[in-house]
């Protein structure tokens, strides 16, 4: 089984961010990512994107609601002041039923299946996310679904898309780490790297991470 993982990024900084969502009913957990950058990670009956939104217009600061399925398929929508700047879907069509032929059998799968190219690759959409310099063609590299490592790679193009998006938030000079992980991850213990249990933020009566196996009195 791959990664499932939603969260959010806002471009604010995480001490200005928590104090504004003790009234917003999010339950989730929420971890600085940058000088000015917050990630929130809600609870897995609440989705992501659909949280950007209003997140993006309660706290007036764009956001990215991203959307991990099974380390396949990465989606990030952009949004500033609660209108969508940027759908980015990096494998369109992925969800889609591909419905019975005249026999009522499912289609026969291809012996060569070709990935559709992504949508929404606009590196320009994510610059107000950047904690720095952002070298702007190995950002539109990894979205566009092109490795930055060729060891994440196969056949030209991401194996991982949590490798994917590690990648493009590590040329916004972000904490990639801890924008690759969700919820669940977080409860079970499983902090990202360099990242301790105490550094997580609770939300809306969360409860606190379980602590890292072995390290249990």
């Amino acid at each position: 089984m791959g990664t499932f993982y939603g969260n959010v990024l806002v471009a604010r900084r995480c001490e200005e961010v928590v104090p504004l969502l003790e009234g917003a009913d999010i339950r989730g957990y929420a971890l600085p990512v940058g000088p000015a950058h917050t990630v929130i990670c809600p609870d897995p009956d609440t989705t992501a994107p659909d949280l950007a939104a209003p997140l993006s217009k309660l706290l007036g600061a764009p956001t990215v609601g991203t959307y991990l399925f099974d380390s396949d398929v990465l989606v990030m929508l952009v949004f500033e002041d609660g209108a969508l700047r940027l759908d980015y879907d990096s494998c369109p069509g992925y969800f889609d039923d591909p419905g019975l032929d005249e026999n009522g059998n499912a289609p026969a799968l291809e012996e060569e299946y070709e990935f559709p190219e992504p949508v929404g690759v606009d590196p320009d959409a994510f610059l107000p996310f950047a904690a720095g310099p952002v070298d702007r063609a190995a950002l539109e590299s990894a979205l566009r679904g092109i490795p930055l490592d060729p060891e994440d790679g196969e056949d030209g193009r991401y194996v991982f898309a949590n490798a994917q998006h590690y990648d493009v938030m590590d040329c916004l000079g972000l904490t990639a780490s801890r924008l690759t992980t969700g919820y669940r991850y977080l409860s079970w213990g499983d902090m990202p790297y360099e990242t301790s249990v105490e550094e997580v933020l609770l939300l809306g009566g969360a409860r606190p991470p379980s602590p890292p196996r072995g390290t249990e009195g």
